[in-house]
């Protein structure tokens, strides 16, 4: 008898007989974005690179909303990214003048130096 086979259990299946329970939200949940993640509009990029691109003034507000002056997500990351590329390109500036000074340097001064 160890040797005979079991038959193999059927799952239960809901019968009319054993309602399923089905859970209503009452209240749709709705695409709420919180105010500190608002995105900006294409106008608004405009805008702060615009503001940033003032030379003295641009540069004080592009810190103040790096560092954190402002509660939105959105601006704070612009503010990050347009830094490092405006500490990328002045280090590329600096080292292109430092090329062309060595060049020149190299190259036997300037001419106007010379008294040729």
């Amino acid at each position: 008898m160890e040797n005979e086979t079991q038959p193999i259990p059927t799952p239960q299946l809901a019968t009319p007989s054993q309602p399923q329970t089905v859970f209503v939200d009452p209240q749709p949940q709705t695409n709420v974005i919180p105010s500190s993640y608002k995105p900006i509009s294409a106008w608004g990029y405009v805008g702060y690179q615009l503001l940033f691109s003032i030379p003295l003034i641009g540069f004080i507000f592009m810190l103040v909303f790096a560092i954190g002056g402002t509660k939105n997500e959105n601006v704070k990351n612009f503010a990050k990214s347009y830094l490092c590329w405006l500490l990328i390109g002045v280090i590329v500036g600096a080292l292109a003048a430092l090329f062309f000074l060595v060049m020149i340097i190299l190259a036997g001064g300037f001419a106007w130096s010379t008294g040729a």
